[in-house]
């Protein structure tokens, strides 16, 4: 096998992973398919109000599922929860104000919320 074989080879085997790595990344921000339904998920979400914990709550309430969000700051918790129940023409979003740095407030509120199937803990 010559030298220049090997360059062609490892030249295909290096564009086929950049191929596959660049329409991962598109499908990444494009909000590719889901892996799994989760349009009959509930999802607790806590630091919704704002950054990382209101963009899982977007990409979540466009798939379909019904989502609790707490957060500290109410007020926008309330304006995040509204947002998303007008893009996507429900009323499955949830808000609830949530401190989580009480113990006792962590519990009110899971007694209002009963089950989930999963959540995403974005509170700093």
């Amino acid at each position: 096998m010559g030298l220049a074989s090997l360059i062609y080879q490892h030249t295909l085997v290096l564009s086929v992973l950049f191929k596959h790595w660049f329409l991962g990344l598109i499908n990444l921000f494009a909000g590719g398919p889901p892996l799994k339904d989760v349009s009959s998920d509930i999802v607790l979400i806590t630091g919704a109000a704002s950054g990382l914990g209101k963009g899982v709550a977007q990409r979540l309430a466009r798939l379909g599922c019904t989502l609790v969000l707490w957060d500290v700051d109410h007020e926008n918790n309330i304006r995040v929860a509204e947002e998303l129940n007008n893009a996507t023409n429900s009323k499955r979003v949830h808000a609830f104000k949530c401190d989580l740095t009480k113990k006792e407030n962590i519990y009110e509120c899971a007694k209002k919320v009963n089950n989930i199937n999963f959540d995403f803990c974005r509170a700093t």
